[in-house]
């Protein structure tokens, strides 16, 4: 035998011991022949190393125990195992994408409620998602001479929202009503709406909805004021309004009276003031006459009212007065249009509060409760705990529908009021959330009181009723945030593939009411929402 032609010893696959460190690669004969070997003693070495080379790879299957048995479920050697070095979960930085968050909202279980032309019915190719469309909610599905949807309330009944859309050859006013479990609904009639208004504001009552609607007169706008039980409409007295610009409103009611309030200008025209006026619940008669409650310097608008036990919350944007000297300038170079400035005067503006007690009188005097050196474009408000005042709101120093600003959160009590939290947007300190990194857009704050969360007693043993806040965005998906009592944000703030582009217009201990536009109709669905995802 010649001293390089080497056979192998055994069957490989039949000796089933790994091989050990001390033993040469199988590779380690493959040179090739010399001149003084045969040609055969080369090919017959390939062949040895080929055999030692299967026989591992036939022990390596069958010493594992899925090769013994054969099993086809082995795991795939493409995943690592948990805590490999390989897995790049493991090496991953802090900056990783982390796993989308769990839905915390789902649909009530009803079927929409539709106001206006059905849509049609989806392609089969094109399925929605989502409860309530989710990304079906697209741009595409406003529709020219739309149904319009106002602000919505509880009462004892469910839910109520003002509504208005084309028919009988023009705008007519309505109140859409939905049962607590959404499965039933229907619309009242109220009357039609002449020139460009609102929708209807509305506000619980009991067993009520009470409605407030503009309509213009001869001397300038009138404010009519009905009651809706079931499908009977009472009309109250009606109330002169005037003729500013501005078509902010809003109703509430608290024990035997309900409160509204405006904004109008002063005879001479000059600035504008909060007006307020109060009406017997019952009857909607007996209704005491208009005075104004905010300050005689302060240029104020766009009032908002919310019911507290023993009273009422007023809140509105206010602004300083002009100089003298300024508002000269101002109207000296309005009088030449070649001079004129063009564009969106950006004022300092500043929220300001109030308590009232049930028949709307003052309680204390009017306070700031947002820097005066700030520029307050929108905002909402919500019952916090104790009876609390929680306000959110936009200040962006750029115009309206731009991008940027920031959205802030402040509690107010009857002994005054915290210093304002940032939420959104704007510059991120140290110390604030995650959420204060996020972009805005153009969308404004809407605070709507409902959710179980911190504060008072509930039946999950937390206590309190926290508040949604939710962000609609024409560019995105409307973005959701449970508040706590206390106005800071918890479980985070982001999109809800239920809600898609949806807007949530009301809400309840148990659900949000949510509106999303489908052409020219416009559907309402309840969604069962929790601050954090439930539990598996």
């Amino acid at each position: 035998m010649e001293p390089n032609h080497r056979a192998p010893q055994g069957n490989p696959s039949a000796d089933r011991r790994p091989p050990t460190e001390d033993r040469r690669p199988p590779t380690a004969d493959r040179r090739p022949p010399t001149e003084d070997e045969p040609e055969g003693v080369a090919w017959k070495g390939a062949l040895a190393v080929a055999l030692v080379v299967g026989g591992l790879v036939v022990w390596r299957a069958c010493s594992t125990p899925e090769g013994a048995a054969g099993s086809a479920a082995a795991p795939s050697s493409a995943t690592p195992a948990a805590g490999d070095p390989n897995d790049p979960a493991a090496t991953a930085g802090p900056d990783a994408a982390a796993p989308p968050a769990p839905p915390r909202c789902a649909a009530a279980g009803a079927a929409p409620f539709v106001i206006g032309d059905a849509p049609p019915a989806p392609k089969a190719a094109e399925p929605e998602q989502g409860a309530g469309g989710g990304a079906a909610d697209s741009a595409e599905d406003l529709a020219p001479f739309a149904v319009e949807v106002g602000r919505g309330t509880t009462f004892a009944g469910g839910f109520a929202v003002g509504a208005q859309r084309e028919a009988e050859g023009g705008t007519v006013a309505m109140v859409a009503t939905l049962s607590a479990d959404g499965a039933q609904g229907k619309l009242v009639r109220l009357a039609r709406s002449r020139g460009d208004m609102d929708p209807p504001i509305v506000a619980g009552a009991g067993g009520a909805v009470l409605a407030a609607m503009l309509e213009p007169n001869a001397g300038g706008r009138a404010i009519k004021i009905a009651r809706i039980e079931g499908e009977h409409v009472t009309w109250g007295a009606e109330l002169a309004e005037g003729r500013d610009e501005s078509l902010a409103l809003d109703v509430a009611a608290s024990g035997e009276r309900a409160v509204i309030v405006w904004d109008d200008v002063t005879r001479d025209g000059k600035r504008s003031r909060i007006m307020l006026a109060s009406a017997d619940v019952g009857s909607l008669r007996s209704v005491t006459s208009p005075r104004p409650v905010s300050q005689p310097s302060t240029d104020a608008e766009v009032p908002r009212l919310i019911a507290r036990p023993g009273g009422y919350w007023l809140a509105y944007i206010a602004r300083a007065e002009e100089p003298a000297g300024r508002a000269a300038a101002k109207e000296g170079d309005d009088a030449n249009e070649d001079t004129a400035a063009a564009g969106e005067t950006i004022a300092h503006q500043w929220l300001e509060v109030v308590p009232l007690d049930e028949t709307g009188a003052l309680t204390a005097t009017p306070r700031a409760v947002t820097p005066k050196d700030g520029h307050v474009l929108a905002y909402d408000l919500a019952l916090g705990q104790d009876d609390s005042l929680i306000l959110a709101f936009r200040d962006d120093d750029t115009p309206s529908g731009s991008i940027g600003g920031r959205i802030s959160a402040v509690l107010v009590r009857l002994g005054g009021a915290a210093e304002p939290r940032v939420l959104v947007g704007g510059d991120r300190e140290q110390d604030a959330p995650p959420e204060a990194a996020l972009g805005l857009g153009a969308g404004v704050p809407a605070l709507l009181r409902g959710a179980a969360g911190q504060g008072a007693s509930s039946a999950g043993g937390r206590e309190g009723a926290a508040v949604w806040l939710s962000i609609a965005n024409a560019s995105g998906p409307t973005q959701l945030a449970a508040l706590t009592a206390k106005g800071e944000i918890e479980g985070g703030l982001r999109p809800e593939p239920a809600l898609g582009r949806g807007e949530p217009i009301a809400a309840s201990a148990e659900a949000l009411l949510v509106a999303h536009p489908a052409g020219k109709a416009m559907k309402l669905e309840l969604l069962r929402c929790a601050p954090s995802a439930p539990p598996r």
